[in-house]
């Protein structure tokens, strides 16, 4: 009998897990991604357990502990560059122990599933339309050569992200499914200079305007620059809107001219970047999460964005999640097996830290306001040296992470 023929439109995180674990469970995978193959844009991302456990199944950890970023830990730095606050990588800092570039991530995993003769990727594709019969999904693709022809599947996952086409040709485009944080953000990288390396550099300004710099390698000659905005701005949300990246960059650089640190050096090499990311902090909320024989995964269904830091994680344990009950039951049954034993972990890590607050407590509007954080950052960080240093860390239980039982037998997490 031939194998389920599987869509997958988003050659990410998810869409990459999905692939992997799918073609082991002797699916046809097809895999489409508008972008190029060797795009390397991104943020910094970590992974943490219980989503190590999945990629350790996968036996692409090591290969992954070859791609860690080279950052240290952090460090909350004012206008002149003095620390109030270092955090070595671990479970007191925003620096993980396992923290990879995106793009590299999703190399090592999208290398990982094309491995298999039933798993086929399709770069710089995408779909114009598609359609469900009782027991098939017709669509119509496109590449970047205008060359057009239709396919069916058995299934069709929408793993394209927070402004998934899939969600909008299934769900509707009038759907309204996005929560603002408030939030405006970029991602870039830059020419890395010596006080890059081996602490990321956060600097505070007033009206809520952080820079934030990442070492990507202690051998790279690039780094990473995080802008965060958390008020509100027209200019920004026009741009975003029209995608117009030109128009993005010149609202950040009239938002941080003339603040002082290394604003300048920032915003020059900002301009001329082509590895560039802006959008809109949102998190996506669905009342479903399939249309029959369409299914959503990651971003494109939670989103829960980068303040949560559950980001990555609920990305491979979703894509986890829905292979494993697709493995169990090859109808559209497991699409409802999925949310119902997904959905309450997603949503608990949704929840936006410190009451909802954080992106604001983190980001002050005063100098008052970055006065009184670098000080709370100063003690919070002196007790974390001291117990480090004790015995007292053996007593702190780790409660980092949320619990979430992935159904994993012992022969495939040792395997």
């Amino acid at each position: 009998m031939p194998s389920e023929r599987v869509l997958i439109c988003g050659a990410g995180v998810a869409g990459s897990i999905a692939a992997f674990w799918l073609a082991k469970y002797d699916y046809e995978v097809v895999v489409i991604e508008r972008s190029k193959a060797e795009q390397k844009a991104g943020q910094g991302i970590e992974i943490e357990e219980p989503a190590t456990k999945v990629v350790k199944a996968m036996g692409i950890l090591e290969k992954l502990k070859e791609r860690k970023t080279s950052e240290l830990g952090f460090n909350l730095v004012d206008q002149h560059s003095r620390s109030y606050g270092i955090f070595e990588a671990g479970a007191f800092s925003p620096t993980g122990d396992l923290e990879l570039m995106r793009g590299d991530l999703t190399e090592v995993l999208y290398k990982s599933a094309d491995q298999f003769p039933n798993v086929t990727y399709h770069f710089e594709t995408t779909f114009r339309s598609l359609r469900q019969t009782q027991d098939k999904v017709i669509v119509d693709l496109e590449n970047r050569a205008n060359t057009t022809w239709v396919d069916e599947f058995d299934f069709v996952i929408g793993a394209d992200g927070v402004k998934s086409r899939t969600r909008q040709l299934v769900m509707g485009p009038e759907l309204n499914c996005f929560e603002s944080l408030g939030v405006f953000i970029a991602y870039f990288d830059i020419p890395k200079e010596d006080q890059d390396w081996p602490y990321s550099r956060l600097c505070n300004f007033t009206n809520r305007r952080v820079i934030w710099i990442r070492p990507v390698g202690n051998k790279s000659p690039r780094t990473s620059v995080y802008l965060i905005y958390a008020h509100d701005s027209p200019a920004l949300r026009r741009a975003n809107a029209a995608g117009d990246r030109l128009k993005q960059k010149e609202a950040f650089a009239e938002l941080y001219s003339g603040l002082g640190w290394e604003t300048s050096r920032v915003l020059e090499q900002m301009m001329k970047t082509d590895n560039f990311y802006s959008d809109e902090l949102v998190q996506v909320k669905l009342p479903k999460w399939s249309q029959n024989r369409v299914v959503l995964l990651g971003d494109s269904v939670w989103a829960p964005t980068p303040v949560t830091g559950e980001g990555n994680q609920l990305a491979i344990i979703g894509a986890w999640v829905l292979a494993q009950e697709m493995s169990r039951n090859r109808s559209p049954a497991a699409f409802e097996a999925y949310e119902r034993r997904l959905r309450p972990y997603v949503e608990n890590a949704q929840s936006i830290p410190l009451g909802g607050y954080a992106p604001f407590i983190f980001n002050p509007q005063t100098a008052w306001g970055i006065r009184l954080l670098r000080t709370i950052v100063r003690f919070v960080s002196w007790v974390v040296h001291i117990i480090a240093k004790t015995r007292i860390a053996r007593m702190i239980p780790d409660g980092s992470h949320n619990e979430f039982d992935l159904e994993i037998e012992d022969k495939i997490t040792s395997g």
